[in-house]
C-alpha cells in the first residue's frame, strides 16, 4: 500500500486555510447569529472542494463555534445572556492576563502595529466604515494577545471571539460611536507605548465590559420583543 505523506499534509493545510477564512469571517461579524452555513456556499465561496470544508465546518461544531440542528443544518451558534456573561468574565481574565504579559514582551514593531491599528479603527469609525473598524479593532486586540508569546493562550482567546463575533455588527454603530469607548481605546494604546501592563490591563477589561453591556441590552431587547 502506498501512503502519499505530501498529498496528505497539502489537504491539512487545505482544511486549516479553510478554517483560517471562516474563523476571520465569523469574528468579524459577517455571519449574523442563526446563519446557515452549506458546505457548498462556503466551498464556492472559498473556490476548494467539498472536503476541506466539511472538516472546517466540523471542526468549528466541535469548538461550539456552529451549533447543528436536528437536521445536520450548521448555523452560527445563537448565545444567551447568560452565555454572554459567561464569556465576558472569562474574556476579562484571560485578555487582561495576555495584556499585562504582553506589556513588556511586545517588540517595537508590534507597538507600531498595535497603535496604527487602534488609529485606523478611529478613522474608520469616524467615516462610518464599520466593517473597515471591526477588522482593525481585531488586529489591534491580537496583535497585543499575539505579544503575550502564548499560543494556546491566544487560542482560548480567539474561540471566546468567535463565539461572540457573529454579533458584533449588531453592535455598531452605537458602540464605536461612543466617546467613552474611543477614549478607553486611546488610553490603551498609550499604555501599550508605555508598557504599562497594569494600565492596559485596565482598559481592556473595560473595553471588553463595554461592549459586553451593550451586547447584553441588545439581547435583553430581542427577548423582550419575541
Amino acid at each position: 500500500m502506498t501512503i502519499h505523506l505530501e498529498s496528505i499534509e497539502r489537504a491539512d493545510t487545505l482544511t486549516e486555510q479553510v478554517c483560517q477564512n471562516l474563523r476571520e469571517a465569523l469574528i468579524g461579524g459577517m455571519f449574523p447569529p442563526g446563519e446557515r452555513l452549506t458546505m457548498r456556499f462556503v466551498a464556492t465561496a472559498l473556490g476548494v472542494s467539498l472536503t476541506p470544508v466539511r472538516e472546517a465546518l466540523g471542526i468549528l461544531a466541535a469548538e461550539g463555534v456552529l451549533e447543528m440542528l436536528p437536521n445536520r443544518t450548521l448555523i452560527v451558534a445563537p448565545i444567551s445572556i447568560d452565555v454572554l456573561r459567561e464569556i465576558t468574565e472569562i474574556r476579562v481574565m484571560l485578555e487582561t492576563f495576555a495584556s499585562k504579559t504582553a506589556s513588556k514582551l511586545l517588540t517595537e514593531n508590534d507597538i507600531a502595529a498595535a497603535v496604527s491599528a487602534n488609529d485606523e479603527m478611529i478613522r474608520a469609525t469616524e467615516a462610518k466604515d464599520f466593517k473597515r473598524a471591526i477588522r482593525h479593532n481585531r488586529d489591534f486586540h491580537f496583535t497585543i494577545y499575539r505579544g503575550a508569546g502564548m499560543p494556546t493562550l491566544f487560542k482560548m482567546i480567539e474561540n471566546l471571539w468567535l463565539r461572540t463575533g457573529a454579533y458584533v455588527n449588531l453592535t455598531h454603530p452605537g458602540f464605536g460611536l461612543m466617546p467613552k469607548a474611543v477614549e478607553n481605546h486611546n488610553r490603551a494604546a498609550a499604555a501599550i507605548i508605555a508598557r504599562d501592563g497594569r494600565a492596559l490591563a485596565r482598559f481592556i477589561e473595560i473595553d471588553i465590559r463595554l461592549s459586553a453591556e451593550r451586547l447584553e441590552a441588545m439581547l435583553k431587547a430581542k427577548v423582550e420583543a419575541a
